[in-house]
């Protein structure tokens, strides 16, 4: 196993509860150095909290945190250590009111980095984040994207093993979110930090990452979270049906009552006739939106619910797509995963 492929951390086993109800229930997952992972889920789903126990912000109320093979919940000393190895960027980053280069230096000042070395890493992680002679700027002069981009050069300047990002695009300016994600992205390419982002955003987390995460209720989920409908599971006629009140969907599972259905956008087929395929479920609707995502093209289209779909964008041209056209979406009963 290269260096690459050995995981930095590990999680067993872990359950954490707020008031005796579970919020968090992962028996296992492996982060390997050097990549970069997204927690992704609607509020509520535990990723938050997933992210501070692995952050070391958080002792859950039972299970393991691996660090290089080693049980940190159990070894109070190395905790201690490790933690000087990980940096974490909040959604609402707290700044001190110094300078902006005070604030960068700040974890390399307590490090007993020397001066000329700390002014030189501050130039670099400040024009690594586009806020280049920044540098004598008061932090409370800066905007929100600009103090986000001054936290994560912050966190950049200590090299941190493991970045921990939660929500860290969510109060910030379009400008901002593209220099953010840029600076993702050549983290990945030029060190072996492994970074976690913490994203109810999915497209965000699948242009970013090279894993995507999926928490739903505080357990991992295969979907990804889009086209998540509540409703009620029954049989009818032997077969196992979702029904969202407004549609019936014929699912795989064995679930009664009360339920959450999700259906991954690349498992829907949009067609401007009826398909014949052992697919069974099939709605006629009217695409409400239309996005363009680079090779890829996202539909909304309005079914008695409204889906979102990925298609290439070869496909969407071919069939003349467009707002307010009608269309038939198919998906197969096993494509949905009931929660």
């Amino acid at each position: 196993m290269s260096h690459h492929e050995h995981p930095l951390i590990v999680v067993k086993d872990l359950v954490h509860c707020y008031n005796s109800t579970r919020v968090l229930d992962v028996p296992h997952l492996s982060f390997c150095r050097g990549k970069i992972y997204a927690l992704l889920g609607p509020n509520g789903s535990g990723k938050t909290t997933l992210l501070n126990i692995m952050g070391l912000l958080l002792r859950p109320t039972s299970g393991m945190v691996l660090y290089e093979d080693t049980d940190l919940l159990s070894n109070p000393g190395l905790m201690k250590d490790v933690r000087t190895r990980m940096t974490t960027v909040l959604q609402n980053p707290i700044l001190f009111d110094m300078s902006v280069e005070n604030n960068v230096a700040y974890g390399l000042k307590i490090r007993g980095i020397p001066r000329e070395e700390r002014n030189r890493i501050v130039r670099e992680c400040l024009a690594m984040v586009k806020l280049d002679g920044f540098q004598e700027r008061r932090a409370r002069e800066l905007s929100g994207g600009e103090a986000q981009r001054v936290a994560i050069a912050r966190a950049l300047a200590v090299k941190p093993q493991a970045l921990f990002l939660d929500e860290y695009t969510a109060n910030v300016d379009e400008k901002s979110i593209e220099v953010l994600d840029e600076v993702v992205v050549r983290i990945r390419r030029s060190s072996d930090t492994t970074v976690f982002l913490v994203t109810h955003d999915t497209r965000q987390a699948h242009r970013l990452a090279d894993e995507v995460i999926s928490l739903f209720a505080g357990k991992v989920v295969r979907s990804t979270m889009e086209n998540l409908f509540r409703g009620t599971m029954a049989r009818i006629n032997g077969l196992s049906v979702f029904d969202t009140g407004r549609i019936k969907m014929e699912v795989v599972a064995d679930k009664q009552g009360q339920a959450h259905a999700a259906i991954n956008p690349r498992d829907i087929i949009v067609s401007l006739q009826p398909l014949s395929t052992s697919a069974r479920n099939s709605f006629r609707g009217t695409i409400a939106a239309v996005l363009s995502e680079g090779a890829a093209v996202r539909l909304s289209v309005d079914a008695g619910e409204v889906f979102k779909v990925l298609m290439t964008r070869a496909s969407f041209q071919e069939m003349k797509l467009d707002v307010g056209t009608m269309v038939y979406i198919t998906f197969k009963s096993t494509a949905v995963e009931v929660l």
